[in-house]
């Protein structure tokens, strides 16, 4: 929320409110922010009379958004964890649970009690999903959607003259002509900005259309009724030009392009082919030596996949590239690889593309534990494996439904269902996998594809949190680890992926080498830290870190030097002081040593580890 000398703006989730925040705030003088998605009613008494600003959306439109934004890796959302089923469930049954939310069903009534026992009283410091327990506890109606009900406790009663709401669809327009109405005389500085100021969208997904079945439409035209009539709001069929329908009524055609795991003809397990001959895709791969089943380093980076090898033929991340990386190992495979990639491409009968391309190797005797997917493409594409080297001892499972896929087989999986896979055999097994997405509307790779960049844009914003948010949850299981390895390697999974989107993140390095550390690996530790430190070089912590990893390495001098400018910029810290003296101890320099030592016990009397470190060289002075 921000209040102006003129307006009160209200910032309604996915509406475009990250993008008018920040113009408000930059073209506004005097402005104040109050609150990160506060509803009106905590609009200050002394504010009450200012007109009320704020969006609105398409609600098909902003379902969509709103589960998209929501299914991004490591984004912790109160309320999308309980109606999602911790993100078990599909698009369809997590938003028909939305939009029943204030029912009496027994389900609906469930979730509330989840959300009461988890939602904070108040939203002093509230970051994230802007709801409370009270206003759970007021919500009820069999008539009135979830949409509905978070807009009417957004803005209130928008049929007043206090009330200005503009359309998402048409926010540049829609915004200045309230400001106008409004006389705000920073209208021409707002409309600058705007014209200039790309608006991007941190949720990932194609058209929404593509996500509804019957149903799940006809339940929303309902629920949301109020708000589709009174903002002329239809829901538009995209997909082939020629039969792109603006008929909020006509049902979609049997050929419907609405994207759907397994075609929707299947839950668990559906089979594109049963004899296909991968002999040429086999032979070539089992040349490759062993050297280079590890420089892809996925079972370091998701603990998940800690018992496999892969080899990344291409590679695509949600937060990373605006289209797929095609290695050179494609490249060297493309002939034996092409007849495949058509069938797959003629089997779902769309021009999509290949996003990801990876050979899996599950060691013998390994298992990758359950898991449900996450992320933009993975839930966007279908997951197709092909055993290229398997026997009856290798079992996968998809929502508790076995399957022993044999060689030569291409089958897709619902990755969106919890699955897991046992290797119970004495051999590795070796899966090709492939991402297919489809493109039913016929635009281009990199559009399709396109991630939200832009300096102070609700994505970077966005991701910036969540990579925070993962760092946090990373260095709380490492704190909490007590040398327990299996939690130590969950806490490296979680930094990896955080320096995959962003390598140069400082306190995902830092972490991550003290992590090293930790496990008695100074040479990664060293390279993390030093990372850090070029990103950050004022970093007193990072220095004195990277200290213990040249100490460690026997980089003597070198340790010194760093504990050195740890104390330049944290002056007085007595563990660095004790660091220090240990250092100086090994190469013989006891009297510096012994400084140290001193100093540290000066700052810090009751420091153990110091005063034993003095005593020690003290006595080996002696003896010297």
């Amino acid at each position: 929320m921000i209040i102006t000398e003129h307006f009160v703006f209200i910032h309604m989730h996915k509406t475009g409110g990250q993008t008018l925040n920040d113009i408000i705030q930059r073209c506004v003088p005097g402005h104040q922010t109050v609150g990160y998605h506060f509803p009106y009613s905590e609009v200050p008494p002394e504010y009450c009379a200012l007109p009320r600003v704020g969006m609105v959306r398409n609600p098909w439109d902003w379902y969509v958004s709103w589960y998209a934004f929501n299914k991004r890796p490591n984004i912790r959302n109160q309320l999308f964890a309980i109606v999602s089923d911790h993100s078990q469930a599909d698009f369809k049954t997590t938003v028909t649970n939305l939009v029943n939310l204030g029912s009496d069903s027994p389900l609906s009534e469930q979730h509330r009690a989840a959300l009461i026992d988890i939602l904070p009283e108040s939203l002093d410091n509230n970051r994230g999903v802007g709801l409370t327990k009270n206003c759970i506890r007021d919500f009820s109606s069999n008539e009135v959607g979830y949409f509905s009900w978070l807009f009417n406790r957004m803005l209130g009663d928008d049929s007043g003259a206090q009330v200005h709401v503009g359309q998402f669809e048409n926010l540049q327009n829609d915004f200045l002509a309230i400001m106008g109405r409004l006389l705000v005389k920073e209208t021409t500085a707002l409309q600058r900005e705007l014209e200039k100021h790309e608006r991007k969208n941190p949720s990932r997904h194609s058209h929404y259309s593509h996500y509804y079945d019957d149903e799940l439409r006809e339940l929303i035209a309902g629920k949301e009724n109020q708000i589709i009539e009174k903002y002329d709001y239809r829901f538009e069929f995209i997909g082939p030009k020629d039969k792109t329908s603006d008929s909020a009524t006509r049902a979609p055609a049997a050929d419907s392009h609405s994207f759907q795991k397994l075609l929707g003809r299947a839950n668990n397990y559906l089979l594109l082919h049963d004899s296909f001959d991968i002999g040429p895709i086999k032979e070539r791969v089992l040349q490759f030596p062993e050297a280079k089943w590890l420089e892809s380093e996925r079972e370091r980076r998701f603990d998940v996949h800690r018992d496999t090898q892969a080899l990344l033929a291409i590679h695509f991340e949600d937060h990373k590239y605006t289209s797929p990386d095609v290695r050179e190992l494609y490249h060297v495979m493309q002939a034996e690889l092409q007849p495949l990639l058509e069938h797959i491409a003629e089997f779902y009968q769309d021009n999509g593309f290949v996003v990801r391309l990876i050979f899996a190797k599950l060691l013998a005797g390994g298992k990758i534990p359950r898991h449900a997917d996450g992320g933009f493409s993975l839930m966007n594409s279908h997951r197709i494996h092909i055993p290229l080297v398997s026997n009856e001892q290798n079992i996968f499972f998809v929502n508790g439904e076995e399957k022993n896929m044999q060689v030569g087989e291409i089958w897709e999986i619902n990755n969106e269902s919890v699955h897991m896979v046992e290797n119970r055999s004495d051999e590795d097994r070796i899966h090709l996998i492939v991402d297919w997405i489809p493109n039913h509307a016929g635009r281009q790779q990199d559009e399709v594809l396109q991630q939200e960049q832009g300096k102070g844009s609700e994505a970077q914003r966005s991701d910036a949190e969540t990579l925070n948010l993962m760092v946090a949850e990373a260095y709380q299981t490492q704190r909490s680890a007590n040398g327990h390895m299996p939690a130590l390697r969950r806490a490296e999974s979680i930094y990896r992926q955080v320096l995959d989107i962003d390598a140069r993140h400082v306190a995902a390095n830092n972490l991550l080498g003290l992590l090293c550390l930790q496990s008695q690996r100074p040479d990664d530790a060293a390279n993390f830290i030093s990372m850090a430190l070029t990103e950050k070089p004022d970093d007193a912590q990072a220095h004195s870190n990277l200290g213990l990893a040249l100490k460690d390495l026997g980089r003597y001098d070198d340790a010194a030097s760093h504990f050195q400018q740890a104390l330049l910029y944290a002056p007085g810290n007595p563990r660095t002081l004790n660091n220090l003296g240990n250092v100086y101890r090994e190469i013989g320099r006891l009297d510096v040593a012994i400084e140290s030592y001193r100093q540290a016990l000066a700052i810090d009397p009751t420091y153990r580890d110091a005063n034993h470190n003095l005593n020690v060289t003290l006595r080996q002075a002696e003896v010297e």
